[in-house]
């Protein structure tokens, strides 16, 4: 007989469930509200401490302030009271400096990421976090620290008297009374100082023009083809639709010097004129770094004679000079000369044909 489930415990458990679910959405909501209080008291600390909290009214001569008649016009300049012009401000300043604080804060990860040569989609990613903090900060700093009045004023029938024009003229062209300007300084020096930093670091990435090094073809002539334990590679060492790894003599592990030997059946070659002598016996040899992205070419499919490259899937006919006929490598494998001394060991003929490897400044 089959047991038959108890609903009422499993009701219990769906129960349980649900409650442990709430709990833990409870306990993330009070962590999330514990932070922001947190970070929200630091920064008013950090801007009570460096910038003060100051009055748009001196505290000096506001005793000495003419008392306005109470009209329409002096009830409309009230539209800011003490009180609310400061809470506005602190509240403004916070919200500014955190701002500010998550885009330095996004543009030192930048730097870090671009030094340690981490992850390109975290390079994207920091930058998008500074220049958009950064971008609210300025935004915010126009929102909530910069002053915006309004007044309004009856119009008359009558043409203004000289005396109304000139203080018109006066208040139109006088320069606004800015919020928070040591705040706004540093803002602007900090953030310069970041985007200077981040802007020589990628500059760093165009690198130097190419040295001597990177037009070497590794091989001369003269040397001896040797196998990865250092043996010697003579015409008898492949059968026709073989293949095998070889270095120079004294390069053993070279990683530019690497080069796959093949042979082939003489009269299927399909050499240039110029390359007739270069492969005695049917032996070709072409460097095994791709032209693509750098990786090693090893594969060989003897009934079509491709050397394929496993990464990207770059294809190359050894019969024609290696020249590409499939996936994204636009340029044939540099190609090294053979030729056989008296004792029938394989020698290089002379270097590559150009440097191995992808192309770079001056070799597309």
């Amino acid at each position: 007989m089959s047991a038959q489930r108890d609903p009422d415990l499993d009701k219990q458990k769906r129960d349980r469930q649900r409650n442990g679910d709430a709990q833990t959405r409870n306990r993330a909501i009070v962590g999330l509200l514990l932070a922001w209080e947190t970070l929200k008291a630091l920064t008013d600390t950090v801007v009570a401490t460096f910038f003060g909290r100051r009055s748009l009214i001196d505290e000096s001569s506001a005793a000495t302030l003419p008392v306005p008649e109470a009209s329409e016009r002096a009830n409309d300049r009230k539209l800011d009271p003490r009180g609310d012009v400061q809470s506005h401000e602190r509240g403004g300043s916070t919200l500014v400096l955190t701002s500010f604080l998550i885009a330095v804060l996004a543009g030192i990860g930048f730097l870090f990421v671009y030094w340690t040569n981490a992850e390109n989609l975290l390079l994207g990613v920091t930058l998008a976090v500074c220049f958009g903090a950064l971008g609210v900060a300025l935004v915010l700093y126009a929102h909530r620290l910069m002053p915006a009045k309004e007044a309004t004023e009856p119009r008359d029938e009558h043409h203004s008297s000289v005396e109304d024009r000139i203080a018109a003229e006066k208040e139109f062209y006088a320069e606004p009374d800015f919020h928070r300007r040591g705040l706004l300084k540093w803002i602007a020096l900090t953030a310069t100082g970041m985007v200077a930093a981040m802007i020589v670091s990628i500059i760093r990435s165009l690198g130097r023009p190419p040295g001597p090094s990177l037009f070497s073809t590794v091989w001369k002539r003269g040397d001896a083809l040797r196998t990865p334990d250092n043996g010697v590679v003579t015409i008898n060492a492949l059968q026709p639709g073989n293949v095998m790894i070889v270095f120079p003599e004294g390069s053993i592990g070279d990683e530019k010097a690497q080069t796959v030997l093949v042979r082939v059946r003489p009269e299927d070659l399909q050499l240039p004129k110029e390359r007739g002598s270069w492969a005695p016996m049917g032996y070709l040899a072409y460097s095994r770094v791709c032209t693509h992205a750098g990786c090693s070419v090893g594969m060989f499919e003897a009934t079509t004679c491709q050397l394929m490259c496993p990464c990207h899937q770059s294809t190359f006919d050894v019969l024609k000079a290696a020249q590409p006929t499939g996936g994204p490598a636009a340029r044939p494998l540099p190609q090294l000369p053979l030729y056989a001394d008296a004792d029938g060991t394989l020698r290089a003929g002379g270097g590559f044909t150009e440097p191995p490897g992808p192309g770079f400044w001056e070799m597309p």
